[in-house]
C-alpha cells in the first residue's frame, strides 16, 4: 500500500508522517491540510497547539479540514483506548482558542444512526 500511495502522490500532493503532538509543518505551505479521526487521541491542549501550527502553514487562501465523531452532549472517554470524542460545541470552542474562524461545517450523510454522528469543519 505505501509503495501504491507514493506513486499516487507523486503528482504535486505530499504526504507527512509522524506524530502528530511534535509535527511541524512548514510555513506558508499548504493549501488544504485535512485531519480525519486523529484528533481523539490528542489532548485538548496538544490538539489546540496542532491547529495553530497547521494554520501558521497554510498558504493565504488555504484551510483546515478537521473530520471526526461527534457526541451529542458532552465528551466520551473510551477506556479501551483511551480515546475521547467531543461534542461540537467542544471541538467549536477549541477551533475558537486555535485563533480559527470556522467558515461551514456539516454532518455527514448517510452515515448509521447507531454510530456517532460525523462532522466537517472547514477552518481559515
Amino acid at each position: 500500500i505505501r509503495c501504491r500511495a507514493r506513486a499516487e502522490l507523486s503528482s504535486g500532493i505530499n504526504a507527512e508522517y509522524g506524530g502528530l503532538e511534535d509535527f511541524q509543518p512548514k510555513p506558508d505551505h499548504y493549501d488544504l491540510v485535512w485531519v480525519q479521526w486523529v484528533i481523539i487521541y490528542l489532548s485538548d491542549f496538544d490538539f489546540i497547539e496542532l491547529l495553530k501550527r497547521f494554520k501558521k502553514s497554510l498558504k493565504k487562501d488555504g484551510y483546515i479540514v478537521v473530520k471526526d465523531n461527534i457526541t451529542n452532549k458532552g465528551c466520551e472517554m473510551d477506556e479501551d483506548d483511551s480515546s475521547v470524542t467531543r461534542s461540537d460545541y467542544q471541538l467549536k470552542q477549541i477551533f475558537k482558542r486555535a485563533g480559527l474562524e470556522l467558515v461551514v461545517d456539516t454532518v455527514q450523510r448517510h452515515f448509521p444512526r447507531e454510530l456517532y454522528k460525523v462532522k466537517y469543519y472547514a477552518l481559515r
